[in-house]
């Protein structure tokens, strides 16, 4: 005859001095569980976040091009940002990278992972070797991403694998900072929190005066053992310059064609 098997507890060891306090216990699932797991692992890393300041305003005039002239293929703002993100990559290889404690791993491609908030749990899709695709893939991909989320399509090979992430709390609600714990062995994550509309100084000298624009504020965590800040401000401003320089006719195209050769 076999073993019985041991029932799962059904009472929790309560916090001290909350003995009497009702409470209803919500048993944790497996998705959880494992979200909880991993971010004590990324929460061990030294990181740090550094911030910046966009102006939008390019960016939003091409994604109103875009979809003037596409209207069955619309673009959200995430997907230009993505482009822009793996562009500055590639100009800093060292955010797509990972840490070992002998070497530092560049890795040659962008699988770019993008954060999705589900009924399930946050989970961290791949969108593999981004560089090869222009914005207006990068759109499709998140949206297949996204509908596979919803529909539970992913698979394991989905998950893994990514070498740099995005996450997009923005999307979800009206939230000022993006800051976040890595996705080890991830060594940068940019956090992209809501769209604001806010006066800021635009031109220079005689021509100086201020204007109510749309701006974001990016967060970029970094691993401190293999970044120090240089590195993660020279990205951000790389990022700062393609956003506030947008040409579809730039953007549109993959940040590597097939035909270079890879670094």
């Amino acid at each position: 005859m076999s073993a019985p098997v041991a029932a799962e507890p059904t009472t929790d060891v309560v916090p001290e001095g909350y003995a009497d306090v009702p409470h209803t216990r919500v048993r944790l699932k497996a998705r959880r569980r494992a979200i909880a797991r991993n971010l004590e692992a990324a929460a061990r890393i030294p990181s740090l976040t550094a911030d910046v300041q966009m102006d939008m305003t390019a960016l939003l005039a091409a994604r109103s091009e875009w979809n003037a002239g596409h209207p069955e293929a619309k673009l959200s703002v995430l997907a230009f940002l993505m482009r822009a993100a793996v562009a500055a990559l590639r100009v800093h290889p060292d955010l797509n990278a990972s840490y070992t404690e002998t070497a530092m791993l560049q890795w040659s491609t962008v699988n770019l992972g993008v954060a999705v908030d589900s009924p399930g749990g946050l989970v961290v899709p791949v969108v593999r070797a981004a560089e090869r695709l222009g914005v207006a893939e990068l759109g499709v991909a998140v949206k297949d991403l996204a509908e596979r989320v919803r529909g539970r399509g992913l698979t394991g090979e989905d998950l893994v694998g990514g070498t740099f992430t995005v996450s997009n709390p923005g999307a979800v609600g009206p939230s000022l900072r993006a800051e976040a714990l890595l996705n080890p062995p991830q060594v940068g994550l940019l956090g992209l929190p809501g769209l604001r509309r806010v006066p800021i100084v635009v031109g220079a000298g005689a021509e100086e005066r201020v204007e109510i624009r749309s701006v974001l504020c990016p967060s970029l965590t970094f691993d401190h053992r293999a970044l120090d800040g240089g590195e993660a401000i020279r990205y951000l401003t790389t990022l700062t310059a393609a956003v506030e320089s947008w040409s579809l006719s730039d953007y549109l195209v993959p940040a590597h064609r097939p035909d270079e050769e890879t670094p």
